[in-house]
C-alpha cells in the first residue's frame, strides 16, 4: 500500500507540474485542459467500488492543484474529493457491471 501511495503522489506531482507549466501554452479560447481532473474521474470509474485509491488520488491531486494555483488552499481538494465520492455513490447505487458479477461466481 505504501508503494502504491508513493507512486500516486509522485505521478500526480509530475502531472500537475506538466499541467500548470506546459499545458498553459495550449489553451483554447482561454480554457486549459485539466488532465488531473480527467485522470481522477477515470480512476474512480475504472476501479472496483471497494478500493479507496480513487479518493486518495482525488485528495493528492487536489492538494497539488491547490499548491500550484493562486486561489485558496483546500478548495480544489474539497471539489475533487466530493466529485470522487459522488462517482463512487452513483456507481455503487445505480450501476451494475455484469462482468464483475461473473468473476465473483
Amino acid at each position: 500500500m505504501i508503494k502504491r501511495l508513493s507512486i500516486i503522489i509522485l505521478f500526480f506531482y509530475f502531472l500537475t507540474l506538466f499541467q500548470v507549466s506546459f499545458l498553459v501554452h495550449f489553451d483554447i479560447n482561454g480554457i486549459v485542459p485539466n488532465v488531473v481532473l480527467i485522470l481522477i474521474i477515470l480512476i474512480n470509474i475504472l476501479e472496483t467500488p471497494k478500493e479507496k485509491y480513487g479518493l486518495i488520488s482525488a485528495i493528492v491531486g487536489g492538494f497539488f492543484l491547490d499548491v500550484f494555483s493562486e486561489g485558496f488552499i483546500g478548495v480544489k481538494v474539497l471539489i475533487l474529493t466530493g466529485l470522487a465520492c459522488l462517482i463512487k455513490l452513483i456507481l455503487k447505487k445505480y450501476v451494475r457491471i455484469q462482468i464483475a458479477q461473473r468473476i465473483k461466481k
